[in-house]
C-alpha cells in the first residue's frame, strides 16, 4: 500500500449511523422508515430534514436532538459490515486518523464508541466544521495540514476539499446523498472493494 498516514470519516464510513438514526426516530416517533427511505436522491447537508419532511414527521424530531442523544451515548451505532477488519488492517500499514464533521460535543462518547468497537483508547480524533463555520478549515485543508496522504468519506464535497489540497480521496458507500456528485473521485461501496483498491 502507497500510503503511510490515511483519514477516515466516522459517520456512514465506519459508523453506520444512518441505520441507527433511522431505528432511533421510529422507535420514538413510531414511524415505519425504511432503508430505501434513506437512500432517495438528495443534497448531503439537510439529508436527514428533507426525507422525514416527506415521511410527514419533520416537525415531531429534529437533527440537534438526535445529536444532543450522540453526544451522551453512541452504543446504539453499530460498524459497517468489514470496517473493523479492515481499519485494523489499514492501522497495520499505515498511521489512520479518524476527521469528522460531528459536533465536537460528540468527543467524550465518540472516544467510547471507537474504544468499544476496535479496542483502542489512544485514537487521534479531529473534528472538521467547515459545513457550520465558514473560516473553519475544510477536511480537505486539515488533512494536508495533517500530513494526511489519502481520505476515505462518504461526503463528496468533503472529498473534493481533499482533492484540492492535492490529497487523494475515496468517496465510501452508496447513499442517496451521493446522486449528482461531481468530484473526480473514485468510489467504494464496501470495505472489501476499498481494500482491494489500496492492497490490489
Amino acid at each position: 500500500m502507497q500510503y503511510t498516514r490515511i483519514a477516515l470519516d466516522i459517520d456512514d464510513t465506519i459508523a453506520d449511523t444512518t441505520e441507527a438514526l433511522r431505528r432511533v426516530v421510529n422507535s420514538q416517533l413510531g414511524a415505519n422508515l425504511t432503508q430505501d427511505d434513506y437512500r432517495t436522491p438528495g443534497e448531503y447537508w439537510g439529508y436527514y430534514e428533507r426525507v422525514w419532511r416527506q415521511h410527514g414527521v419533520a416537525d415531531q424530531l429534529s437533527f440537534k436532538q438526535l445529536n444532543q442523544q450522540m453526544a451522551i451515548d453512541q452504543s446504539h451505532v453499530s460498524l459497517i459490515e468489514g470496517a473493523q477488519v479492515a481499519v485494523h488492517r489499514l492501522a497495520r500499514d499505515a498511521e489512520v486518523l479518524l476527521v469528522t464533521s460531528r459536533d465536537p460535543s460528540c468527543e467524550g462518547a465518540t472516544r467510547e464508541w471507537f474504544a468499544h468497537h476496535f479496542g483502542a483508547e489512544d485514537i487521534q480524533l479531529y473534528f472538521c466544521t467547515s459545513h457550520v463555520d465558514e473560516k473553519a478549515k475544510t477536511k480537505g485543508r486539515l488533512c494536508k495540514e495533517l500530513g494526511v496522504q489519502l481520505l476515505v468519506d462518504d461526503n463528496a464535497s468533503h472529498c473534493q476539499t481533499a482533492l484540492d489540497e492535492g490529497v487523494d480521496a475515496i468517496l465510501f458507500g452508496r447513499y442517496g446523498w451521493h446522486h449528482g456528485a461531481t468530484a473526480p473521485v473514485k468510489q467504494c461501496r464496501t470495505w472489501g472493494e476499498l481494500v482491494e483498491v489500496l492492497y490490489g
